[in-house]
């Protein structure tokens, strides 16, 4: 992922804390979001970064990686790109060893027989 000093968070994010652009690593589609707190926390703002294997229609098949980081480093909350790409590329790094896992299940297919 690279880093875009333009904006605060690295990336350029809508309202909801959305990435508005589409963030690429390793090959793979990394959705982004800065949050200011978790579900049932207070005060703990989050970086979530997730990937995800939809069908056309766009339906879930399989989440393969989401990778939650605090979005704070020591005790000051801030804008903090760094943070936001540690959970990028550990989502990809996630995802790339859980589709490598998912390829050793597939069964070596035989040849036919003529």
């Amino acid at each position: 992922m690279d880093i875009d000093p333009a904006h605060p968070w690295g990336i350029p994010l809508d309202y909801m804390g959305r990435a508005t652009e589409l963030v690429i690593e390793q090959g793979l589609p990394v959705a982004v979001q800065v949050a200011d707190a978790e579900p049932n926390r207070r005060n703990s703002p989050t970086i979530t970064a997730s990937i995800t294997v939809m069908n056309a229609d766009y339906t879930m098949i399989d989440q393969i990686a989401y990778v939650t980081v605090p979005a704070y480093s020591g005790t000051t909350w801030q804008p903090n790109p760094e943070l936001v790409k540690q959970a990028v590329e550990e989502a990809a790094t996630w995802a790339v060893a859980h589709l490598r896992w998912l390829a050793t299940l597939i069964p070596a297919q035989t040849p036919p027989t003529p």
